[in-house]
């Protein structure tokens, strides 16, 4: 698992994560540079050569202790840092790699700005809209022109509720219903989202303009299942076990973090997997299932709790 946020994949829209690295960002090679400037500086002193024979030959480009060494070095790191500021400028306005104002730029060409979610006081300031939501709601609004589409109600969701978690469109081929679709939402960190936010999104989604008349659109919140996890870990003797504790924790929480979605199944040994690394020899389940996924429910970690012991 990647720890992406939720707000970042879907049905409709892809996980821009997980794209391979595009062509545009060179990889960052000292090694090659130092190659290719002693090449090219043998080419010059011998092109010098050719006008003043009195010249000797140069073979002592590789001595650590020559001044032409010293020259390559830093010379060859500026050059480094000029390849990684183009790379930053690339991923800039990349939508895998955009953050901040950059994806700001990025999103106004389609005519999105940034929400506020909670206005700015004067003793502190404004809430914006995190770059994992602003970057969804860029993704699916290019299914927005189309009246009806999972793309649009949710982008009409998620400019009612700034900071609701997840999204699910379900309709004929989930519920069997014809003619209807349930708007389904999770409020943060998967909560339960009050009336008044549940009374926003449903305004946004069944405008005139947001569905099809022939169409009933019902906005449901999403139903929470809660689990907690606890495991026995089994540590190898070396590092000080608090910290990997710690460490383990840290990702299991990260991988249940990530499955907090709407329809989201939770594999429990695949979470707890998330425990392992060359420190722990063995993961024990204390307590925790797996569960089912459900496209009107969404699975919440209430709580990790970790115990341990150190082979003799």
């Amino acid at each position: 698992m990647t720890g992406v946020s939720s707000l970042l994949t879907g049905p409709h829209t892809i996980d821009v994560s997980n794209l391979p690295p595009p062509q545009a960002i060179e990889a960052l090679d000292f090694a090659a540079l130092e190659a290719a400037f002693i090449e090219r500086f043998l080419a010059e002193w011998e092109r010098e050569r050719q006008v003043r024979p009195e010249l000797p030959s140069y073979n002592v480009e590789r001595l650590r202790t020559d001044a032409v060494a010293f020259i390559q070095r830093g010379w060859n790191y500026l050059r480094l840092l000029d390849r990684a500021r183009v790379n930053d400028a690339v991923r800039s306005m990349l939508p895998a790699f955009a953050t901040g104002t950059n994806l700001d730029h990025l999103v106004a060409k389609r005519n999105i700005a940034r929400l506020t979610v909670i206005p700015a006081t004067s003793t502190s300031p404004a809430v914006l809209e995190t770059d994992a939501q602003l970057l969804r709601r860029y993704l699916v609004s290019f299914g927005v022109p189309a009246a009806g589409s999972a793309d649009g109600y949710t982008y009409r969701a998620m400019l009612a509720f700034p900071t609701l978690h997840d999204v699910a469109i379900n309709g004929h081929a989930v519920h069997g219903r014809r003619g209807e679709v349930d708007v389904v939402v999770s409020g943060p960190e998967g909560r339960a989202p009050t009336v008044v936010e549940l009374n926003a999104v449903r305004a946004a989604v069944t405008a005139e303009d947001a569905k099809p008349v022939t169409t009933s659109v019902t906005v449901l919140a999403a139903a929470r299942t809660e689990y907690a996890l606890r495991l026995h870990l089994h540590l190898v003797k070396g590092p000080d076990p608090t910290a990997v504790v710690a460490a383990a924790r840290a990702r299991v929480l990260t991988a249940t973090n990530y499955l907090t979605r709407i329809n989201q199944e939770v594999p429990i040994w695949s979470v707890a997997g998330h425990a392992y690394d060359q420190n722990v020899s063995r993961v024990d389940i204390v307590e925790g299932a797996d569960i089912p996924a459900s496209p009107y429910r969404i699975p919440v970690c209430t709580g990790v709790t970790v115990t341990y012991e150190v082979q003799q």
